[in-house]
């Protein structure tokens, strides 16, 4: 009778396959269609604080996609400036603007 029991070796074969399935996806992708790694939206029923923590958060998960994306496509050479410029400062200055008109609007309600 065959045992029915998961082994180590089958959880370890699972995760290296879907590791590599997730490698395969990011590597199709085009440099347009990162934008879909992109999660945050600023969100009116938390705090300023809260939104910054989220926003942190989600940023460092972005960038770790783009920079897999950038060293798939372009190699390990500057990525780490290549991922900064292209794709984290736009969103911090996106997210700056946004900031500011909340705190705008905070401190004119007060």
């Amino acid at each position: 009778m065959q045992d029915d029991k998961l082994t180590e070796e089958d959880f370890k074969d699972a995760l290296v396959a879907m590791a590599e399935s997730f490698d395969k996806e990011l590597r199709e992708k085009n440099k347009d269609e990162l934008e879909e790694y992109w999660f945050f939206k600023w969100e009116e029923t938390r705090s300023i604080d809260s939104n910054i923590y989220n926003f942190y958060d989600l940023l460092k998960i972005y960038a770790g996609q783009c920079r897999r994306w950038e060293e798939h496509h372009n190699g390990c050479c500057c990525v780490v400036e290549r991922v900064r410029d292209t794709y984290i400062m736009p969103k911090i200055k996106e997210f700056r603007k946004e900031l500011e008109a909340h705190i705008l609007a905070e401190s004119s309600d007060g």
